[in-house]
């Protein structure tokens, strides 16, 4: 499935993480999947939430830099292979990957995992995953 994907720039300083993700869960927005990296000066965010709509206005009220893109969620299974799955589709069908970070769970049955892509063509990335998945 494609989503969007919020990607953030705050300082890198203690507690910033923690001021967002506060203001997101007093609005009941789930986060889906979040990957951080930082530099000397920014931290650099990438959130895929559930409500997208609501972060939007939550990012904009609170002045936080942030830019949204699409992306695409490939669930996986909870187990050992599943991400190497995915990846040899992907190189099956041609399709270039830009970066790809993974939600996961202790859980086996109830809980959703996904790899989150980002290529060039999200369709193709879809199409291949949907070919014998």
């Amino acid at each position: 499935m494609i989503k969007q994907q919020f990607t953030l720039y705050l300082e890198n300083k203690p507690g910033e993480l923690a001021k967002i993700t506060r203001k997101l869960a007093a609005q009941k927005v789930n986060l889906v999947g979040i990957s951080v990296a930082n530099s000397a000066d920014v931290a650099l965010i990438q959130l895929v939430v559930d409500k997208a709509p609501a972060t939007r206005r939550i990012l904009k009220d609170s002045g936080i830099p942030f830019t949204v893109q699409q992306v695409a969620l490939v669930p996986l299974k909870n187990e050992p292979g599943s991400l190497a799955k995915v990846a040899e589709k992907l190189g099956k069908a041609k399709v270039n990957i830009n970066y790809v970070y993974a939600t996961g769970c202790e859980c086996k049955t109830k809980c959703s995992c996904y790899a989150i892509i980002s290529a060039p063509d999200l369709k193709k990335v879809e199409d291949a995953w949907r070919a014998g998945a």
